[in-house]
């Protein structure tokens, strides 16, 4: 992160105002886990990762995610969800940011995964060491977070080719 010009700040805001409506505003109920839901917000952490790379994708995720979490009333989830997010936006931006271009579907799919394995198992260790859920109860939660996790990944590929355009400008 050499240079944060105004360009890129404006646009920092805008991707984390967006984490947050499409995760607060796409909410589809998981039938798995009570009070869980998957929305499309993983797919724009993806992206802000993508377009800004590792240190602004971490930053514009934690911040997007959290206030998705305070907005929802998930006081218990929103710092951990800061740092899980954040986190995961740094590893996607490892992979998916490519100063000039795009990265290849072979870097796109293994950022993709590793990021998504990366929540996933987040999540996990902070339901079972700080929320005390019982440890087979927080499988089923991991299963419906791998879930999230591709949700996102559909929602960011598509998403991906038109932006690599937009990004050669």
């Amino acid at each position: 992160m050499k240079s944060f010009t105004t360009k890129k700040l404006i646009l920092t805001g805008i991707l984390a105002g967006l984490v947050f409506a499409i995760t607060s505003f796409t909410r589809i109920p998981s039938p798995f886990v009570k009070g869980g839901y998957y929305h499309g917000g993983d797919g724009i952490i993806y992206l802000s990762a993508f377009l800004l790379g590792p240190g602004v994708g971490a930053l514009v995720s934690g911040i997007g995610s959290f206030l998705a979490d305070l907005y929802l009333g998930a006081p218990a989830y929103m710092f951990a969800t800061f740092i899980i997010k954040g986190i995961m936006g740094y590893i996607a931006g490892k992979f998916l940011y490519k100063k000039d271009g795009e990265p290849s579907k072979g870097r796109k799919v293994l950022g993709l995964i590793i990021a998504g394995l990366w929540m996933v198992l987040g999540y996990y260790i902070y339901e079972i060491t700080f929320l005390q859920i019982e440890w087979r109860t927080g499988l089923i939660d991991a299963a419906a977070n791998i879930g999230q996790a591709v949700v996102g990944a559909v929602i960011f590929i598509p998403l991906s080719y038109s932006v690599a355009r937009i990004k050669k400008m």
